[in-house]
């Protein structure tokens, strides 16, 4: 396969393995894919682009950050608005057998096709931000593991596939059921917040204010039973951010203040002592020869 960038689309619409197919795709669409059904499930994770979905008849207007699941035997088709804009997306295809052996038998898992197949009409799902990129880094991870074929691949990759459904599914069962688990623990509450406003300036008076919690109880609760302090986590955590926005074409300052880093310089210092290289040879990596 070659590098995400160049991959070709395949008008192709039916399935060559019996297991999943994944695709990653930047084109600029010069004709659309006419109204069709196929016999497997269909996930798209929209990076990119101008376009409306028409799925069971019903139009869906698709936006940066959503997740369209499309079950066996449904006809669907995109239309596009401004075949001016670049069109990015991973496609991943699954084969029914492969999803009664790993995924039917366990709830966590199945729900985001049980909702796909009894909510037809909401077959779009719209992702926090910090999510959507930790399942692109997943779909990357997975298109990597069956290139380099490395040992234990099939095993790797069946448990970050499980991830991304769990995922799906959880965010699929917290939206049906209005709510938030009410069961999570301080730390968790905590983490959960800081994921949720990752692109703002979190502080400790922020926190305090959000909880009605002394900041310094916060601050030392945090760190004794978490291992670091809040400031080193919200740094990890923009960083595994950052780290995921690279996939795409966002400029490095672009990306650096997005997720926020007051300059380039600071997250250029943050990113290399964490990963050992520069943002800039990742990106490299990402977009490097992938030939299978």
């Amino acid at each position: 396969m070659k590098s995400p960038d160049s991959t070709t689309f395949m008008y192709r619409q039916y399935m060559l393995e019996n297991s999943f197919e994944l695709y990653y795709y930047k084109d600029y669409p010069s004709k659309g894919v006419s109204t069709h059904t196929h016999n497997f499930y269909e996930f798209y994770f929209f990076l990119e682009g101008n376009l409306e979905i028409t799925v069971d008849g019903n139009a869906h207007r698709i936006r940066p950050g959503s997740v369209l699941v499309i079950p066996p035997g449904v006809p669907h088709c995109p239309s596009f608005i401004d075949a001016g804009v670049p069109y990015r997306r991973f496609v991943l295809w699954i084969h029914k057998d492969y999803y009664k052996k790993y995924f039917s038998k366990t709830e966590a898992l199945d729900y985001i096709f049980v909702h796909s197949r009894e909510k037809l009409r909401h077959p779009v799902l719209r992702i926090e931000n910090v999510i959507f990129n930790d399942l692109q880094n997943k779909l990357l991870q997975i298109i990597r593991e069956r290139q380099e074929n490395r040992f234990g691949s099939g095993e790797q990759i069946l448990l970050v596939m499980s991830s991304i459904m769990l995922t799906l599914s959880r965010c699929v069962y917290e939206t049906d059921h209005q709510q938030v688990p009410v069961t999570l623990s301080f730390k968790s509450k905590i983490c959960t917040y800081i994921d949720a406003h990752i692109r703002e300036n979190i502080t400790l008076d922020m926190l305090a204010d959000a909880f009605f919690l002394n900041k310094y109880y916060i601050s030392h609760t945090f760190t004794e039973t978490m291992g670091i302090s809040i400031h080193q986590y919200i740094i990890k955590r923009r960083l595994e951010a950052c780290k995921n926005a690279l996939i795409g074409n966002d400029s490095m300052d672009k990306i650096a203040a997005d997720y926020g880093f007051n300059s380039y310089s600071s997250f250029f210092r943050y990113f290399k002592k964490e990963y050992g290289i520069s943002p800039n040879e990742y990106r490299k990596q990402l977009s490097g020869p992938m030939e299978g």
